[in-house]
């Protein structure tokens, strides 16, 4: 059609729409400011309906979800690297990699690939730096077989030499590899900056993992792996006594025993204020500006998740990255966050990443939002855009039947009170203006600050002419060097 045909459509149906009368104009559609809608009311689950303890002492969290002929179940075991030995840095990734791919002392691991590929199932198994995790997804009319093959994996893993020598290879080549990537290169040097040599922290290095053996990893698992030192989350086609009859005969013999978890020294958070640089031959820096945080726990944490949406996790809307990525067109990924830990004090840092030539100009940039956030109240606007954004994606933690009782597994896990979910809201609405004018104040710290950048050193000193300034203007600038194989970092003046 071209465009008088159109023109003349439009017309026509305008006439239309005015011969019709009074009533036909007012079923004419609203603009969607004027649209109202009942507000939507939304009740987490109580973990005390779902939470049952298994004969052996297995914590389990369950639900009935009848949307598919499924059964997922997904475990955290109590463990993690942060218990490695330090001469065995390594230890626990790797047991929870072999656990799965090693088989178990009932099913060679080929055995096991092959018959969960027929059931169409899938086992996983992984170790982090503070949890285990395990899970398995099979459907309804296999979960007997699925959750036997489960429970086995867990309860009796082979570690079979073959697997192990293929996983050890490839822990080997990603410590070979590892400063090959940037962003990753940033991350560790800021976090072993501020945590220092603490366990949390801790890389393996190719001596460390070269050393570790099958008994290595048939320890670690006895020391950590029994019914009452994990969590389960389950939901799937069955009902309540179904599941939990099928649980109990899942992992019937694995008797309760005490677990001793090795102590872990305090982190003592003492800022390193000054300039960190990584030479890597890129015409980019990858930056942090930042230093320690706090917990996860802490009684402030709400308000300081509003502050921070507002300064720079917000992303769009945040501050840093309307100034630094829509106003200067600096960056295409910046801003900032807070990253909690559970018994230890996380970090605070604004991130960005620029060319070399702009390094020195984003660092102030992200530098002055610091300080402006401190300074003055934020407004109406941004506090409704910040507490919005909490509270309207609440409930998405629980949108599927397996994201709610992990939600309650991790609840139970990082030992918040059973009515955390329950007054989550209330206290993101209870965040004022002064609050997060108080905690800007309070825990951002713009004298001791670590800048931390990963490029070209020569070109990130030098800038330009239209972005002056000085990096040491930020502090001392100390050299990291990184040397490849060994994991272990030697730092020079």
């Amino acid at each position: 059609m071209n465009t008088n045909g159109q023109l003349r459509l439009a017309l026509a149906c305008w006439a239309l729409l005015l011969a019709a009368g009074p009533g036909m104009a007012a079923d004419a559609p609203q603009h969607p400011s004027a649209l109202k809608y009942e507000p939507i009311t939304y009740d987490p689950p109580r973990p005390a309906d779902h939470r049952a303890v298994l004969s052996n002492g297995m914590i389990v969290f369950f639900k009935e979800d009848h949307s598919l002929p499924t059964l997922e179940v997904s475990a955290l075991i109590r463990t993690g690297s942060l218990y490695d030995p330090p001469d065995k840095a390594g230890l626990a990734s790797l047991t929870g990699t072999v656990m799965r791919s090693g088989g178990t002392q009932n099913v060679p691991a080929d055995d096991l690939d092959e018959r969960l590929a027929f059931l169409g199932a899938t086992i996983s198994t992984s170790i982090g730096r503070t949890s285990g995790d395990a899970d398995l997804f099979v459907l309804a009319k296999d979960a007997v077989e699925g959750l036997k093959l489960f429970a086995d994996v867990l309860m009796r893993p082979a570690f079979a030499e073959k697997k192990l020598e293929l996983a050890r290879n490839q822990a080997l080549a990603a410590v070979r590899n590892r400063n090959d990537n940037p962003r990753g290169v940033l991350g560790r040097e800021f976090d072993q900056l501020l945590y220092g040599d603490h366990p949390l922290v801790r890389e393996d290095t190719m001596e460390s993992v070269t050393g570790l053996t099958r008994q290595d990893l048939v320890d670690f698992h006895q020391q950590y792996f029994a019914p009452n030192n994990v969590i389960l989350a389950a939901a799937g086609d069955f009902t309540k006594e179904e599941m939990l009859k099928l649980l109990e005969q899942a992992f019937a013999g694995w008797a309760a025993r005490e677990i001793n978890h090795p102590e872990v020294p305090a982190v003592v958070p003492t800022n390193r204020p000054g300039v960190f640089m990584i030479q890597k031959e890129i015409n980019q820096g990858y930056i942090n500006v930042g230093h320690f945080g706090v917990q996860d726990t802490h009684p402030d944490r709400f308000a300081i998740d509003v502050m921070n949406f507002i300064l720079g996790g917000g992303s769009f809307t945040s501050r840093i990255t309307t100034k630094v990525r829509s106003d200067e067109g600096l960056a295409y990924n910046t801003g900032s966050r807070f990253d909690y830990q559970h018994d230890f004090p996380g970090t605070f840092y604004g991130y960005v990443q620029t060319k070399s030539s702009t390094v020195r100009y984003a660092i102030g940039l992200i530098a002055d939002e610091f300080r402006r956030i401190r300074e003055e109240p934020v407004s109406d606007r941004e506090m409704e855009t910040a507490k919005s954004f909490y509270l309207d994606s609440f409930p998405d933690r629980f949108s599927s039947a397996r994201a709610s009782m992990q939600s309650l597994a991790r609840l139970e896990y990082d030992g918040f009170p059973a009515d955390y979910y329950d007054t989550f809201r209330d206290k993101f609405n209870a965040v004022t203006k002064e609050d997060v004018l108080r905690v800007a104040m309070q825990y951002i710290k713009p004298d001791e600050l670590s800048v931390v950048i990963v490029g070209d050193i020569e070109a990130c000193k030098a800038g330009s002419e239209k972005y002056p300034g000085k990096l040491d203007d930020f502090g001392p600038i100390t050299v990291i060097e990184l040397e490849n194989a060994s994991g272990d970092d030697k730092v020079t003046q």
